[in-house]
């Protein structure tokens, strides 16, 4: 015969599909612990109202007011019902609390009494069904009303209930379609009252709750039909609690790329081994077999291998089945962490003149076993003030031949001239595999360098100029100064007189070929001075700055005799 033998990990057993033959029909869970006392269940709960946050928050519970829906057909999904105090409810307005509405039920601001003279409840912003005195709740994970409903688990349900006057308000609650209570819990009479349990694991997929003994009102889309039914037969709803939906506790942990072998699902049954089968959907859109192992006693366990290929909590459903077609279904929780990553940087050329540019390669590493190469971008950033990435403020990661290794390049320019030295930050901000790493690297940066060359050239040639061959290692502004001179020879004097000079702006790495023309007078001055045997020469003084440089370089070169 079908059992249990619950774990602090088992989510949730259910009966699916035929119904099964009367030896293996049976389900059992741990009894529940009965509440009477709304903040008594969500003390045991435990944590916080977690409120219409979408999604399953792990802990906590939700609390439901029938206040908050509006009764003149303005709510999502409703339907005005003629009276003016009362509207049908779309069966998903409460799927933000983790429940699906069954049909048929309406909510009211005046207690019933525009439907049912009868009733008139108090508090009046009550629930209730309508064509029938019955309605389920189905347990469903919180999303936006607008969302596709997803079946959901939990560990327990409660109500506040009004007009209870004879035993015949009860909630049953389900695993599927198997009732986990051996008889419907009745709700406590009283004209305000409530009722719910907790069960020890989220086993809990459907309630089902009937109100007294009639229904308070028919409603066939245009019309409202009220029986002169007498007020002690009908009830209706108030506040709802639910424990939070979900998987409940992890079960087990792995980290995305590396396969994990877990224990999934424990069951007990009369059958041997070879006639159970066990089917586990791993959540992320794959499905396996599951391995059914025994452990004595008429005990089974269920367990699986499976690799995640991203970082994230997937919920397993594992569903087993007997040689007669009794199949039970339960939930896990695996919680799978991103791969660890290591970034390197490393910049080229250092020392790097200022406003040339250097090369800057990160390098992510996978640090599991089993590599996987990581993917995405590093963003990169300097503190340094003056540092420039030109448009690219990061780059995309690519594979290399090195498995779990990916590299890309980044372009940094100084445009000012530091104390000493500048930083350059890159962070990898992972993938959905991967978690982030970052790494820092120190680029040398000094001042430009440049060299010059004076070409040969006659100067008695028409035009007469001189030509400099000026060789930049980052873009410059220059300043070249030429004084020609001439010695003493006997009585004749020495002099020395400017011959000309130029500014311009150098690329760099590129020679450049800089004319400068001598000023008037010259020329005549050094040929008199040549003819009569004086020595001649030129200075040539190159001065190369830049804005953002803080100080200028200045080289001279040797004399240019004149011949």
């Amino acid at each position: 015969m079908w059992g249990t033998a619950f774990r602090g990990f088992l989510v949730v057993f259910a009966v699916l599909g035929a119904t099964a033959p009367a030896a293996h029909a049976s389900l059992s869970v741990p009894p529940p612990t009965v509440f009477t006392n709304a903040a008594a269940f969500e003390a045991a709960a435990g944590g916080t109202d977690n409120g219409t946050k979408p999604g399953e928050q792990g802990s906590g519970f939700r609390h439901f007011t029938p206040g908050a829906i509006a009764v003149d057909g303005s709510d999502p999904g409703s339907t005005a019902i003629p009276g003016g105090h009362t509207a049908a409810v779309a069966p998903s307005r409460l799927q933000p609390w983790g429940l699906e509405l069954g049909p048929a039920v309406a909510v009211a601001n005046d207690g019933f009494s525009s439907v049912n003279s009868n009733a008139g409840f108090s508090p009046p912003n009550l629930w209730a069904p309508f064509n029938s005195n019955t309605t389920q709740f189905q347990i469903v994970a919180p999303t936006a009303q607008a969302g596709a409903p997803v079946p959901a688990v939990t560990r327990g349900f409660g109500a506040v209930f009004v007009n209870v006057e004879n035993s015949g308000t009860t909630i049953q609650y389900y695993s599927g379609s198997q009732a986990l209570l051996a008889q419907p819990l009745p709700v406590p009479e009283g004209a305000t009252s409530f009722a719910g349990v907790l069960f020890a694991d989220p086993v809990v997929t459907r309630v089902v709750i009937t109100l007294g003994t009639a229904d308070i009102f028919g409603f066939d889309g245009s019309n409202v039909t009220a029986d002169n039914t007498p007020g002690d037969t009908m009830a209706a709803g108030d506040d709802i609690v639910v424990a939070e939906p979900g998987a409940g506790g992890t079960t087990a942990t792995a980290t995305a790329g590396v396969p994990v072998s877990a224990s999934l699902a424990s069951f007990g049954s009369s059958d041997a081994a070879a006639e159970i089968t066990a089917a586990v959907n791993w959540g992320d859109g794959t499905a396996s077999s599951g391995t059914v192992v025994p452990e004595g006693g008429g005990a089974f366990a269920v367990t699986g291998s499976h690799s995640y290929a991203m970082a994230g909590s997937y919920t397993a459903t594992v569903t087993v089945q007997d040689f007669g077609g009794a199949a039970l279904t339960t939930q896990a929780l695996i919680r799978v962490a991103p791969r660890a990553t290591a970034t390197s940087l490393t910049c080229s050329p250092s020392p790097v003149a200022v406003t040339a540019s250097t090369i800057c390669t990160a390098t992510v590493s996978d640090l599991g076993a089993f590599h996987i190469t990581p993917t995405g971008t590093v963003a990169v950033s300097s503190p340094t003030a003056g540092a420039s990435f030109g448009d690219d403020s990061g780059c995309v990661l690519g594979a290399t031949a090195t498995p779990g290794v990916a590299i890309c390049e980044v372009a940094f320019t100084p445009t000012e001239l530091p104390p000493a030295q500048a930083r350059v930050d890159a962070v990898y901000g992972g993938d959905g595999t991967h978690v982030g790493s970052s790494a820092s690297a120190i680029v040398r940066v000094r001042a430009q360098r440049c060299t010059m060359k004076a070409l040969p050239a006659r100067l008695k040639r028409h035009p007469a100029v001189l030509g400099v061959l000026v060789t930049c290692d980052a873009r410059a502004n220059v300043t070249i100064g030429v004084r020609a001179s001439a010695a003493r020879k006997g009585g004749l004097k020495a002099f020395s007189l400017q011959f000309g000079s130029l500014r311009t702006t150098v690329t760099a790495g590129r020679p450049t070929v800089l004319v400068v023309k001598p000023s008037k007078g010259v020329l005549p001055a050094l040929h008199t001075a040549t003819r009569r045997g004086q020595r001649t020469a030129l200075l040539l003084t190159l001065t190369a700055s830049s804005h953002a440089t803080r100080t200028s370089t200045t080289t001279r070169v040797a004399a240019l005799r004149i011949r």
